[in-house]
């Protein structure tokens, strides 16, 4: 089973500038509670944990997650902060967010409560959610240590912005101490610049810099050979970069292998990186090694890009992996 810790939320989103918005579409989000949906509907078995307001916001996300076999029995109910919300704004040259910080970030557990959430896991998925916050923090280092003591593996989604802390600023040193227990990482390369920055070496001029990590078309591949390591130089012991278009580059320490985008067509990226966090986890639960999960990763992350939303049932992908991949 995996274990999934983070954030569930409710995505409100609009095609217009915040200023002049005035209509917004609600979807129900949070990166581990749609990769639990994912996998679950791929066949693996999942739970997650978290905490959701007494409102009808976390009411729509928790039956959505439990009709598709996730088990939400260690959500939290919380009485006295609702839901957490994101607004999104996704006008095409200058898409930002917001965060109105709700109830996930009060979760909180006794020793005897992780003991028994622990029971039957062998993954332990945490999203850089779980870190922005002192208390939160604090019940988060708690679940990994203990799941380590029980040898249960640790993985952990980089999804680190400066505006979810509470200083509004990454704490580096946080993430570092998650890295050093880490077994399995899936850094995007926005994710890596954030924690890592652009190395002098590789940006010619202020102009490149400015425009981002694909001022060309195609990636550096001195790029993802130095995000790669630092994660790696970090204590991670296997790493998948993740880079759009270019595919993405897995990593074991010792050998780096390209793979390519698996999407015959992209209409809408969102839930691709959710999505290819899910084969992982279909393929590791399988027997299957990291570059083989990382395969199969691509292959449901190119599946989900076909649709809109990152809503999209993908059960109907299970048996054509059963079929295709598995009795390889």
């Amino acid at each position: 089973m995996v274990l999934f810790v983070g954030e569930l939320l409710a995505d409100l989103i609009t095609w217009q500038d915040f200023h002049v918005a005035e209509e917004f579409v609600m979807k129900t989000g949070g990166s581990p509670g749609n990769i639990a949906r994912f996998a679950s509907q791929l066949g693996v078995p999942t739970k997650i944990l978290s905490r959701v307001g007494d409102d009808p916001i976390g009411d729509r996300i928790l039956k959505k997650l439990e009709q598709a076999g996730v088990d939400i029995s260690s959500v939290q109910i919380d009485k006295d902060h609702g839901t957490t919300l994101v607004f999104v704004q996704k006008t095409p040259n200058s898409p930002d967010f917001f965060v109105i910080r709700g109830a996930d970030r009060y979760l909180k557990l006794e020793d005897d409560e992780i003991e028994n959430i622990l029971d039957g896991a062998s993954i332990v998925h945490l999203s850089c959610w779980t870190l922005t916050h002192e208390q939160l923090y604090e019940t988060t280092m708690s679940i990994v240590h203990k799941a380590l003591g029980r040898g249960i593996q640790i993985s952990f989604d980089p999804n680190c912005r400066d505006k979810l802390f509470s200083c509004k600023k990454i704490n580096l040193s946080r993430v570092f101490e998650l890295l050093k227990h880490t077994t399995y990482s899936k850094p995007s390369i926005d994710d890596a610049l954030a924690l890592f920055g652009m190395p002098d070496n590789l940006v010619s001029d202020c102009e490149k810099q400015k425009e981002g990590v694909f001022s060309s078309n195609e990636i550096d591949i001195e790029l993802v050979k130095y995000y790669v390591s630092k994660f790696h130089e970090h204590g991670v012991k296997y790493v998948v970069l993740t880079a759009g278009k270019d595919g993405a580059f897995a990593s074991d320490g010792e050998t780096l292998v390209h793979i390519p985008a698996s999407a015959r067509k992209v209409v809408d990226a969102t839930g691709a990186g959710d999505g290819f966090w899910a084969g992982i986890y279909y393929g590791l639960i399988n027997g299957c090694d990291f570059l083989q999960s990382c395969n199969i990763g691509s292959i449901v992350a190119g599946y989900i890009v076909g649709f809109v939303g990152a809503e999209v049932d993908i059960t109907n992908l299970k048996k054509e992996l059963e079929n295709n991949i598995l009795r390889r």
